[in-house]
């Protein structure tokens, strides 16, 4: 059997559509199961340069090899295959187009994971890459005579030459839908449907368990020796060559790698990213207009419980996050242009136990059984140049009469259409976004959203549009978007509007801070692609941006200056400008009335060393300057490693400090407060300092099995001063305790005690001593080794150390709270006992 040689690739860097200086051989060959590519890559002397990394791990530096597959022809999705000397492999799905990059390709999902085959062979003329990928592992269409997509790229030792078969112009609009053609392949079949994924598992869990200070006896919930097995199974079935149904049943859902630590002083929660490879793996199609709010976080799905144990309890029992019963997904595309996503989940209702001072045991609901379901459908038409989706979301719980009923929704349910258009050969796009959403429980579940920090309908200068009912038992709302952009060409703008009412709630099944707004952007710019003398590439852009309040108040506007390039040693750097004009912000009093804040300002400055090489680094510093006297600056640095041809090492150490002139303490009633509507806000000034380093070591043996080390101390430290209240609403300026109105005092054991007017009428209140010294240390290391293809075994060590001091200890004087003595903090820290957790899991890939 033979096939046709691929031989004519261009130059894309660094001579843009010169000839190439090595040349490249591909051949293409298939049976009834799988698909073969052969490429030989020649190197007349014969110095390649190569790295042996884990699967997925990305190879900026080394020679590689790679063939994307556009094998269903839409112009939208591309899976792209990775190989380089070393044998090395990496694999991810380029959605939507592609952007920029070598050939006309940026970035990529890793979260897609086929089992295929990759092997090398180096000789004193090159190397030889050999790639099978089997049919079960592509979508295609069921057509007899099969048409695909096709784009080829190497890379020749780094930076000296970076090759396309498929060459398009850094200018022109570029990515899958400007590929060769792939042809020839004719009655093939998605091969073995089912693939089967059982699993085993165990944990050991060595941990500290609390001393209530309220009792003097244990807890016995816990041991602090604890053990736990578990097992289950993932099945994949094709129900056709271009649709797939993904289900579990028992899923592990942990995540290998742990949430990186961070303080949070704001109303809103952290965003995580999800690792949990059910809900990872074809994401994208579940993608909502520009991401922003995202109406499908799935990390909702199987979250911490919501519930509480009571407040009377000293210990109690409840579970880390809740179980998921069961879930199914099928995801596909269709001959005619449409794709297709469904994903249904159900979580058990989940008890807490708990133990009260009196030794009476007691069991409450902590989570509702609760059902989730997405439905999603998109129409691409014009090869791809035009798109039209359309999302729906529900999440339904079982909350009649129980405790949660107060808290939680009985039903939510949001969704919308969006649409995507290019024209003038895909240099101009306008995207566009409608999401209503309708949330439906209990008055006081209401309520609670009503006064929630994205919202706050209890504001007391909102005027007519805001305002808390109380007899509501529903709520609706809406958020919107347009946006128009020039994406090619070497002058760039954009501009876009947007509104979310106040009403709109997604966070049952999505994520969503703020609401209330009415926005409006401009941007444009420059960008220079074709090297000179000096740069290799260089941009510069400006952006205007303005928010609004639906009650008409300019709540942000910001004017951006950016500029970054790439010079000719393969360096980079840029820096960055902002002003910001004085505003009104109806965000700091949590529910009060407005506050007026100056205008500010602020820059950075960043710049990377060559990143090809065994040693690289990248250190930015920002500074911003907001209320007279307020200010954050921002130091971080990383390097990298590159130890041998196995082994790299990553260290990221960051510094913060910060001066905020209004940070929000607390809200106090006091009839008496006529001018800032019978309640005092309480604000102080914040010092902070924190410092972080994120390292990793990540050593590869073969190309299937790896070991990774993570560790992230952090240590941070906050000041609160001069207690005080807002002057008035709309007012820039505040009355310190003690010096400008009233006195302060020290109160109760770690709070202070307030007189806000001295012998006036107003009653006097105690607020808690907000200082404190956070330390923790979290890592883990992990050894992975994929056995046979698709079956991996996990060995797993996470390890925590957690301190926090909170104010003033009158009996420990010697403990320090709110200044930041980094020796001090880091010898604290390992003395704290840690949290010891140990898994295993094995799973096992059966093709039958």
């Amino acid at each position: 059997m033979t096939a046709p040689a691929v031989t004519d690739f261009w130059q894309f860097q660094p001579d843009e559509g010169a000839p190439v200086s090595e040349p490249t051989e591909v051949r293409f060959l298939y049976d009834d199961d799988a698909l073969y590519v052969g490429a030989w890559l020649w190197d007349t002397d014969g110095i390649m340069v190569t790295r042996l990394v884990r699967r997925d791990v990305p190879l900026p530096d080394s020679d590689l090899f790679a063939v994307h597959f556009d094998s269903f022809h839409d112009h939208r999705t591309s899976y792209r295959l990775t190989i380089n000397p070393s044998g090395s492999r990496r694999d991810l799905i380029i959605s939507g187009g592609g952007g920029g990059g070598l050939g006309g390709l940026g970035g990529g999902d890793t979260s897609w994971e086929p089992v295929w085959e990759g092997k090398s062979t180096v000789t004193d003329k090159g190397w030889f890459a050999e790639i099978r990928i089997a049919f079960s592992q592509l979508r295609f269409s069921p057509a007899e005579e099969q048409v695909w997509g096709l784009q080829m790229e190497r890379k020749v030792r780094p930076g000296q030459e970076e090759t396309a078969w498929v060459y398009t112009p850094t200018t022109e609009a570029a990515g899958i839908a400007r590929f060769g053609h792939l042809v020839g392949i004719r009655g093939i079949q998605p091969g073995r449907r089912l693939e089967v994924l059982p699993y085993v598992g165990g944990r050991a869990e060595y941990v500290r368990i609390g001393q209530s200070s309220r009792v003097d006896f244990a807890s016995p919930f816990r041991s602090g020796s604890d053990y736990f097995g578990t097992g289950g199974v993932d099945l994949k079935y094709r129900l056709t060559s271009n649709v797939t149904l993904d289900a579990t049943v028992n899923p592990d859902f942990g995540q290998v790698e742990v949430d990186p630590a961070v303080i949070n002083l704001t109303a809103f929660e952290t965003r995580f990213a999800e690792r949990r490879p059910f809900f990872v793996e074809g994401a994208d199609i579940f993608q909502f207009g520009d991401g922003a709010p995202q109406v499908v976080y799935s990390r909702r799905i199987g979250r911490a419980p919501q519930g509480r144990v009571p407040g009377g309890a000293v210990y109690g029992d409840p579970p880390s996050t809740v179980t998921i019963l069961g879930a199914a997904k099928v995801t596909g595309r269709t001959a005619a242009g449409w794709s297709l996503g469904f994903l249904e989940a159900v979580t058990q209702r989940e008890r807490a136990d708990w133990l009260d001072a009196s030794q009476v045991y007691g069991r409450t609901d902590v989570e509702p059984v609760t059902n989730y379901l997405v439905a999603r459908v998109l129409r691409d038409l014009r090869a791809g140049q035009t798109g039209v989706g359309v999302l729906f979301t529900a999440v339904n719980r079982r909350v009649d009469g129980g405790p949660l009923e107060g808290q939680l929704f009985a039903g939510a349910y949001s969704g919308g259409i969006d649409l995507r258009h290019q024209w003038g050969n895909r240099v101009w796009e306008v995207t566009a976004h409608f999401s209503p959403s309708y949330v439906a429980g209990s008055k006081a579940a209401l309520i609670r959203t009503q006064r929630s920090s994205s919202r706050y309908y209890q504001r007391p200068d909102a005027g007519h549009y805001l305002g808390v009912d109380s007899t509501a038992t529903s709520l609706a709302g809406y958020s919107a978007r347009v946006a128009i952009e020039k994406t090619a060409g070497r002058w760039r703008i954009n501009l876009s509007g947007s509104a979310i009412s106040p009403g709109y709630e997604i966070n049952d099944l999505g994520f969503q801070t703020g609401t209330d707004r009415l926005l409006a952007d401009l941007g444009g710019g420059y960008e220079q692609t074709r090297p000179s003398p000096h740069f290799r590439n260089w941009g510069i852009r400006i952006t205007h941006g303005v928010s609004l309040n639906y009650g008409g108040d300019r709540v942000r506007q910001a004017i951006n200056l950016n500029a970054n390039g790439q010079l000719s040693n393969f360096a980079s750097g840029g820096f960055s400008a902002q002003y910001v004009p004085p505003k009104v912000n109806d965000r700091p009093t949590r529910g009060g009335p407005l506050v007026r804040e100056p205008e500010g300002y602020g820059g950075s400055v960043n710049y990377s060393t060559d990143g090809r090489r065994p040693l690289s680094g990248r250190v930015s510093v920002r500074y911003d300057r907001e209320r007279p006297g307020g200010f954050s600056r921002d130091l971080g640095l990383s390097m990298t490693w590159r130890a041998t041809e196995s082994v790299e090492i990553n260290l990221g150490p960051s510094l913060n400090q910060s001066h905020v002139v209004g940070q929000y303490v607390t809200t106090v009633p006091d009839t008496t407060a006529n001018q800032t509507y019978d309640s005092r806000y309480v604000f102080a000034d914040l010092h902070q300092t924190t410092f972080s380093l994120t390292g990793r070591v990540n050593a590869t043996l073969t190309p299937e099995m790896s070991f990774e080390l993570y560790v992230q101390p952090f240590i941070s430290s906050a000041d609160y001063l001069g207690l005080k209240e807002l002057r008035a609403p709309r007012a820039a300026d505040f009355l310190e305790y003690g010096e400008d109105v009233g006195t302060i005092a020290p109160g109760d054991p770690g709070k202070f005690r307030i007189d806000p007017d001295g012998s006036g009428p107003a009653r006097t209140f105690q607020v808690s001593d907000k200082d404190f010294n956070l330390r923790s240390l979290r890592g883990n290391a992990v050894f992975r080794w994929e056995w046979r293809a698709g079956s991996t075994l996990f060995l797993v060590w996470q390890q925590t150390r957690s301190g926090n001091v909170e104010s003033f200890d009158p009996e420990h004087p010697e403990r320090p709270v709110g200044d930041f003595a980094f020796g001090r903090e880091a010898r604290e820290l390992f003395r704290v006992r840690p949290d010891n957790i140990f898994v295993v899991k094995m799973s096992y890939w059966l093709n039958p």
